[in-house]
């Protein structure tokens, strides 16, 4: 392992130490400003300690009591943005997958006892949190924070680096190596989400855990022996588990006095009821729709007794719920608006409760409503290993990056192909990004389909089929391949990507055949008639368009590069010829003259994209004049923050969304292309806003910015989203000019013109190679002169660029050229309103190669 690696792994894993808080503030409501501190005390007349960690950290929260006088209940509220501390949920919760992380971001402590304790539940990602005094009595903290579940987060200490003397920048490199390193987790450390002893599974409030074993079941009975330790307990059914909506229970118990925590909102969960409700959750949530269908009397339903409860589904989309043999109700589901489609009853089951509710599951037994045949038997109590792999609560056990910190903890295929590019210039863990690979490998079809975004709480085997070919009404058909079918071609990209940084052949060599099988599959997938791709469903833009198919020649490119590596010859002549094919057909139908851009797709040829311009050019699909003329035309999708997604975009809509991982696409096009002052204002416009306002920073790349360049979907929004930090590694690779030169040889290039011309004066950066050793430069132009200095593995060779004049280099650890001298001219970019400035090299003189 390299050295810097080895030392930065020993020093956070050395470190157990909790993550304090940088600042807090005491008052009646969350507040700022805050001022630094550690021991404080709540008490009647200042019951609100607001905390800001300056940035955004992940783990369980810790707390240590040192002093309690009177009753003492406390109210933890865990937020990105600082509003969140001020709203009744938080900026939760997160209904849509487990994730291994606590789904509400509100909980709930009464506090008996000094010293420290540790929450259950693991928060994902948070800059902020709040702790409020519920009740008459007093409470000094002596340390508050979170016991991390993720590597170190100092960037200043990461392996690879950037720095240079423009702080927006450096600032902006940061946003992707902290989103990265938030969202990367080690095996194991995501902890498992339920309990077990004599009394069988122990469920606290989360999102249902749901069984991988009933995906196809239907007209079905569930009943199950359930124990309410404080607030209720619930359980879902009938949900089909590759799209968790389905029914949801929610049964709350008496609610006495003595164990209900003072801030339950009995009006929301009133006590002896049972609340039926469609979707993902009891509430509604940003792009997550629930629908609370009915409210339920029940006979009293006292904490710490055993009930028995029997859920029946039939085929006439009857529900009905026993307790106790005791009928709660027996009601037609179709006598409930649901939006435009019917309530689906088929599918799998799981448990459940709402925030701070406990609970005890066990004997679970599932039947047939009319035949009564057994479908399913779980004491719940034996071999619950098992049983948490099976209900999808086992603490992760792979090593992989998520696409968010706190919210979409899921390994989403497409998502990953910034973070495959982020980690080799930041952290160098390629054992996250190996790691994240696998959990796709793991998991592939027959046909070489890779999942598009698998849970990290099911063991791979047991979850595969579940996953791939869908449950409720759509179980037994294949979902990789019409669901996001494109995220196919962008995991193929990653998996190069990896390849090239790590140069780690033998893991090419095991996985061969693996991403052969993928690669044929998307081949097939051209149309006879046009020879592009067809697909049933696509992130990037629609089906046989420009996007689609310059990304797909992009991934066979890059598989050529690997394919030589490992001496396959016949199938890098297959994929070259495959991606020349894919690329003569995009010139022939998708190329418009008249406005000189690739058409959205056939169907629509007066309509672009930024996506289909960034990859198009990236691919290197695009000549020069067609670029050229691409980046003209960006001019017309140019809103306040970035680029619109494409021409269909309705500039004037207020709910319009600025994606930072499809203007990332274009970054990489516009800055590669020397367009540097185009390549300045979009990090600026679109970048810069997720550190100006301290409120919504979290110095971490966001999910989505809107108009005014704020979180894009409110407080729903990831603000540590890998998926936005491509500037990281284009920085490195651009403003430094530190990057690879192509193939898997160790060759590199150093370029300052792209940095030059942003009008830096200083820039450095530092990768680490897979070459026993890092590649480093610095660069300082003072008054027209340059002196660069470049250190590498004496293994590697390498070439020197400037102003089109090149130095070719090898065999040394060491090389410098001083006194550079370049004649500056100003002169426009690309029509661009910004000045830039042109170089060309007068003369250099390298001191040491």
């Amino acid at each position: 392992m390299n050295p810097s690696i080895a030392h930065y792994l020993t020093t956070w894993f050395s470190s157990t130490s909790v993550t304090k808080p940088l600042r807090i503030g005491l008052a009646t409501e969350p507040t700022l400003p805050l001022s630094s501190g550690a021991k404080f005390e709540l008490t009647p007349s200042t019951p609100v300690a607001t905390l800001d960690y300056s940035h955004e950290v992940a783990g369980y929260p810790y707390y240590d009591v040192e002093f309690i006088s009177g009753k003492v209940q406390i109210e933890i509220k865990y937020s990105e943005e600082f509003k969140g501390l001020s709203t009744n949920f938080s900026d939760g919760p997160f209904p849509f997958a487990i994730g291994l992380s606590n789904t509400n971001r509100v909980e709930t402590f009464e506090l008996n006892e000094t010293g420290p304790f540790q929450a259950f539940l693991l928060q994902g990602g948070q800059r902020w949190q709040s702790i409020r005094l519920l009740t008459s009595g007093s409470v000094t903290f002596s340390t508050i924070g979170f016991t991390a579940s993720v590597s170190n987060i100092d960037v200043s200490t990461l392996p690879g680096g950037f720095e240079s003397d423009n702080v927006m920048l450096n600032d902006i490199w940061a946003l992707g190596a902290r989103a990265s390193s938030l969202a990367c987790i080690d095996r194991g450390t995501q902890g498992s989400m339920w309990e077990f002893d004599m009394n069988g599974a122990f469920v606290r409030g989360m999102k249902p855990g749901l069984t991988i074993k009933g995906a196809s079941f239907q007209n079905y009975t569930l009943k199950f022996n359930t124990m309410i330790k404080r607030g209720g307990i619930g359980w879902a059914i009938g949900d089909p588990i590759e799209k968790p909506l389905g029914l949801q229970l929610n049964l709350i118990g008496e609610l006495p006095k003595n164990t209900t925590f003072v801030n339950t909102n009995t009006i929301f969960t009133p006590p002896n009821s049972l609340i039926l409700s469609y979707g993902y959750s009891l509430v509604n949530v940003t792009t997550l729709p629930s629908y609370r269908l009915d409210v339920f009397n029940t006979p009293p339903i006292k904490e710490k007794t055993w009930y028995t409860e029997r859920t029946i589904l039939d085929t006439a989309d009857n529900l009905a719920v026993y307790i106790d043999d005791a009928e709660i109700f027996n009601t037609s589901l179709s006598s409930y608006y649901v939006g435009e489609k019917p309530i689906q009853t088929s599918g799998t089951f799981g448990f459940s409760g709402w925030q701070d509710q406990v609970g005890y599951i066990k004997n679970v037994i599932v039947r047939d409503t009319f035949n009564q045949s057994l479908l399913y038997n779980n004491t719940m109590m034996t071999d619950t290993d098992l049983v948490l792999t099976e209900y999808g609560v086992h603490s992760n056990l792979q090593t992989t990056c998520l696409d968010g910190a706190k919210r979409d903890r899921l390994v989403w295929l497409g998502d990953f192909y910034h973070t495959s590019r982020i980690i080799p210039v930041t952290t160098s863990r390629s054992d996250h990004l190996k790691g994240t690979l696998k959990t796709f490998l793991d998991r592939q079809t027959e046909n070489g389909l890779l999942p598009f975004a698998p849970p990290i709480g099911y063991n791979a085997s047991g979850a595969k089929q579940t996953f791939a070919f869908g449950g409720g009404a759509s179980a037994g058909l294949e979902i990789y391949g019409a669901v996001l079918a494109d995220y196919q071609i962008l995991g193929l990209i990653s998996y190069s990507n990896y390849i090239s940084s790590s140069n780690d052949l033998e893991f090419a060599h095991q996985t061969w055949s693996n991403w052969q099988l993928l690669a044929d599959w998307l081949i097939a997938q051209l149309s006879p008639d046009t020879g592009l791709p067809v697909f049933l469903s696509s992130f990037l833009g629609p089906s046989q368009g420009s996007a689609v198919s310059c990304a797909l020649v992009q991934a066979l490119s890059q598989l050529v590069e690997v394919a030589m590596a490992l001496n396959d010859l016949a199938s890098a002549t297959k994929y070259q010829t495959a991606a020349t094919k894919i690329s003569t057909a995009v010139n022939r139908q998708l190329w418009n003259p008249t406005i000189g851009v690739y058409s959205l797709s056939a169907a629509s040829p007066g309509d672009y994209s930024i996506a289909a311009i960034g990859l198009c050019i990236t691919s290197g699909k695009a000549n020069t004049t067609q670029a050229l003329q691409s980046l003209q035309a960006l001019d017309a999708l140019k809103l306040g923050p970035g680029y619109k997604d494409s021409t269909q975009v309705n500039s004037s809509d207020l709910s319009t969304n600025i994606s930072p991982n499809i203007n990332g696409f274009l970054l990489a096009a516009i800055i590669s292309h020397n367009a540097s002052s185009k390549a300045l204002s979009l990090l600026e416009s679109l970048w810069s806003p997720m550190l100006s306002n301290p409120k919504t920073s979290t110095g971490a790349s966001w999910e989505y910015v809107n108009l005014e360049g704020n979180p894009g979907l409110g407080m729903f929004t990831s603000l540590a989203h890998p998926w936005g930090g491509a500037p990281t590694y284009l920085i490195t690779e651009w403003a430094a000019g530190l990057r690879r030169a192509g193939g898997l040889s160790g060759n590199w290039l150093i370029n300052p013109d792209v940095g030059l011309a942003m009008g830096l004066k200083t820039a450095s950066a530092r990768v680490v190679t897979a070459f026993n050793g890092s590649l480093s430069v610095k660069w300082t132009l003072n008054e027209g002169v340059v002196d660069v200095i470049i250190n590498a593995p004496s293994n590697t060779s390498g070439v020197f660029e400037a102003a089109g004049t090149r130095k070719v280099l090898g065999g040394e650890n060491s090389y410098r050229f001083n006194k550079c001298r370049f004649r500056l001219v100003t002169a426009r970019d690309d029509n661009s309103p910004s000045t830039i400035k042109s170089l060309s090299m007068a003369s250099y003189t390298p001191l040491n190669q």
